[in-house]
């Protein structure tokens, strides 16, 4: 299917990294997010491919997005996005924590988490404040559940707009996990391709506290318990998930690209 976007059409969403261009569908029903930095599109489809085969379908009652890749054409050029079909049932909106708690609290949430001393502290309030606002019990755990899946595939870009819920008429539900584009080192720009995974690994910091990827999966873990539960992948597996999706990028890069994935992956799942 041949899918063309123009400039009018386009649904800009800022996030910590910069201005993303998306897309909403009406008539296939589905988002279009464009690759920015890299190879964001390929990252969010293979990690929701790989958390398929972890516990979160059947053990909670939340989930996460599904995203393949497709090459779209954007301000009349050729460009390559993500795509994921839309899961808001009607009446239903995205509430971003950050939102949320504006509504309630009188400085923004940003600034009130500055004035707790410790991250443990800072998780605990989020957590259980969310789970207060909202009535979802599980909140708590939903988060827990997110910290481990940035630290597994090191997504930098957690902010508090990229932790949501679901509205509708004043009650609320759990948002499916998003936005994991940032992970496996897909920001080319700062992640440089000239450069060995695993030095680069060393340099990626966990929002939204910008702390380590262990100490935040960590932290939250010995507050809410471990959530995540997914197997151990070999390179194999990782490589032959990679497969398809290598076809949107130019072939010089696929070798450094299935090298980086796979790298970062490995080593991430040992921690």
């Amino acid at each position: 299917m041949k899918i063309n976007f123009v400039t009018g059409d386009k649904i800009a969403e800022t996030s910590s990294k910069g201005n993303q261009e998306k897309w909403f569908d009406a008539v296939s029903d589905t988002w279009y997010k464009l690759d920015q930095f890299g190879y964001e599109a390929l990252s969010e489809a293979v990690i929701s491919r790989l958390l398929e085969k972890s516990n979160i379908e059947n053990n909670f009652p939340f989930n996460f997005v599904r995203y393949d890749v497709k090459n779209v054409t954007a301000h009349k050029h050729k460009r390559t996005a993500c795509s994921s079909k839309n899961f808001l049932r009607d009446g239903q909106a995205i509430i971003t924590l950050s939102h949320l708690f504006a509504r309630i609290i009188d400085i923004p949430l940003k600034n009130m988490l500055e004035r707790l001393s410790s991250d443990k502290k800072r998780i605990a309030y989020i957590a259980e404040k969310t789970a207060e606002f909202t009535g979802l019990e599980l909140f708590p755990q939903y988060l827990t559940l997110i910290f481990e899946i940035d630290a597994l595939f090191l997504n930098d870009d957690r902010h508090l707009n990229n932790i949501a819920l679901l509205e509708c008429d004043g009650k609320y539900d759990y948002c499916p996990i998003f936005d994991n584009g940032a992970g496996l080192l897909s920001n080319t720009q700062l992640y440089r391709m000239d450069i060995e995974p695993k030095a680069l690994m060393r340099e990626v910091y966990a929002r939204p506290f910008n702390t380590t990827f262990n100490r935040q999966r960590n932290t939250a873990e010995s507050l809410y318990g471990k959530q995540l539960k997914i197997p151990a992948f070999t390179s194999t597996e990782i490589e032959t998930v990679l497969k398809h999706f290598l076809e949107f990028y130019p072939e010089r890069d696929r070798g450094i690209i299935t090298d980086r994935v796979t790298v970062c992956i490995l080593e991430r799942q040992k921690l």
